[in-house]
């Protein structure tokens, strides 16, 4: 459980922000996503990277 979660106020869409926050709280390496209009275009927030599944699945790979 990740709790209290920050104030986020960093994505275009205010229903992704919870994500954003649950990404900080667990301080996160990466947030998986397939959202291409919101989440991935802000590339990371914070030190937590935002990637396609494909791009983590082939990080994974190395």
């Amino acid at each position: 459980m990740l709790e209290p979660l920050p104030a986020v106020d960093a994505s275009p869409d205010p229903y992704d922000n919870y994500l954003l926050a649950m990404a900080a709280a667990g301080d996160a390496d990466y947030l998986v996503t397939g959202d291409k209009r919101d989440l991935l275009a802000l590339e990371r927030h914070g030190r937590t990277r935002n990637i396609m599944v494909r791009s983590f699945v082939a990080l994974r790979e190395v």
